[in-house]
């Protein structure tokens, strides 16, 4: 095996992040853009000892479902499955999940995977990097496993609106010479843009991220956003730190009130630059319903929310609970949630706190806190094992595990299911159109 060495490949499996895996004299060849079941032309390269990557170069037996990819940015890496057939897409999401289930010795009922109508302009909540480029300072998404900027204005997962704030934000960093970072250097003025949208309310929010506290030109650039009276508000952000985090803690509001506001089934919501809301608005509802359901609440449970956020599944939850009982990490979330609960008439029927998983959850379980059901809705790596336990020990009558990972959603129901539950339901929900993530519902019955 040499570098440059072109040969006929077959797509056996996806990786997680959407790449073609084929196999080649014992090694595993990574190619993007390939899927499975399709023979490929392929030119080697990173050529390592158990693996190597392997640039597309033809299709020469087509997926049945292959079609062409509808953005002309593909190399951006967001839309890895932006080449398939929208139900296709689904039948593959529901797939993985199964796999990632039978590695762990679970077989299990997967209903079809829920999905959208219209599978594009879905996303209320977009991030751009600035990065200098041979005219200025640019706009755009990294490149696939790199940080190498693929400029975009018009990224068919936004609605409209968003490209015309881009073209007054570029015209604005021409015009006052606004640095981009520079990574490699620490250095420089401007590193993201974050624009957010509330699809219920019509409110949008625009955040700037700046290296330092200075921000030059900001009467320039308000002028030029006047033009959009749905732009609410405008938020200096400032994130002198090195690394991949991309919004710092300090937010300085440069218009309106640094906040904007969004309704979800007739709940309202308050959402600051910081505050976790989900992307998809449309899917999010399908998907909070799903969890909502699958509790079978009749209005006498305490339900305990674990990695609750600002509360959004809380409220759903406490309009048909007795009572919720909410922990989440992040201390402005708590915040946040508490408000939130304020605004929709639910603080009666909530409570929250603040701190991690792992530790609060066992507290408030020797302090006496008790739940009928457990709703989780952990980040990616899912959930702790001391929470896991905690759960165990609880023994509440039903779990619904809201999970966006399926491999670490297999691993976490391995071990409820040893401890005394029965999988009862799995819903597969589509969030994110075009790419190979998959947010799952997942329902156990104490046994």
């Amino acid at each position: 095996m040499t570098q440059g060495h072109e040969t006929r490949l077959q797509i056996d499996s996806l990786t997680d992040k959407g790449d073609g895996v084929g196999q080649l004299d014992g090694r595993q060849i990574y190619v993007t853009g390939a899927l499975p079941g399709e023979t490929v032309s392929v030119r080697l390269h990173g050529i390592k000892p158990n693996y190597a990557q392997g640039e597309l170069l033809a299709v020469l037996q087509p997926h049945g479902a292959r079609v062409a990819n509808f953005c002309p940015h593909d190399s951006c890496g967001g839309c890895q499955l932006g080449m398939l057939e929208y139900p296709a897409q689904l039948d593959l999401k529901r797939q993985r999940l199964l796999a990632a289930l039978a590695k762990r010795g679970i077989q299990a009922e997967v209903a079809a995977c829920l999905g959208m109508d219209r599978p594009f302009a879905y996303r209320n909540k977009a991030l751009y990097a600035v990065r200098p480029g041979p005219q200025g300072a640019e706009l755009g998404f990294f490149r696939k496993h790199s940080h190498e900027l693929v400029a975009c204005d018009d990224c068919a997962l936004q609605p409209p609106l968003v490209e015309a704030i881009l073209a007054e934000v570029r015209a604005w960093l021409g015009a006052c010479r606004i640095p981009a970072y520079d990574e490699q250097h620490h250095s420089g003025v401007l590193r993201y843009l974050m624009l957010r949208d509330g699809r219920q309310s019509g409110e949008w929010m625009l955040v700037l991220v700046t290296l330092g506290e200075t921000l030059p030109g900001v009467d320039d650039l308000l002028a030029r956003l006047a033009r959009f009276p749905a732009l609410r508000s405008v938020v200096h952000n400032i994130n002198p730190a090195r690394g991949n985090r991309i919004l710092g803690f300090d937010n300085r509001t440069l218009r309106g009130d640094g906040v904007i506001e969004d309704a979800l089934d007739g709940l309202h919501f308050c959402l600051s630059p910081l505050a976790f809301y989900q992307i998809n608005p449309e899917q999010t509802l399908r998907l909070y319903r799903e969890a909502l359901s699958q509790c079978g609440l009749t209005g006498q449970e305490t339900v305990f929310d674990i990695y609750c956020g600002i509360g959004t599944i809380s409220l759903f939850l406490a309009r048909q609970a007795a009572r919720v009982v909410g922990v989440e990490l992040v201390p402005e979330a708590i915040e946040d949630a508490r408000r939130n609960a304020e605004r929709n008439g639910l603080a009666d029927k909530t409570e929250f706190f603040a701190g991690k998983a792992e530790a609060l959850v066992p507290e408030l379980y020797r302090q006496g806190y008790r739940a009928d059901v457990v709703v989780v809705d952990p980040p990616r790596k899912g959930c702790e094992p001391a929470v896991l336990q905690t759960m165990l020990t609880m023994a509440p009558h039903t779990l619904v595990y809201v999970s966006c990972d399926p491999d670490s959603l297999a691993r976490d129901l391995a071990v409820l299911l040893a401890g005394g539950y029965r999988l009862a339901q799995v819903t597969p929900v589509d969030m994110f159109p075009h790419t190979l993530h998959v947010e799952t519902v997942a329902r156990l019955i104490r046994d």
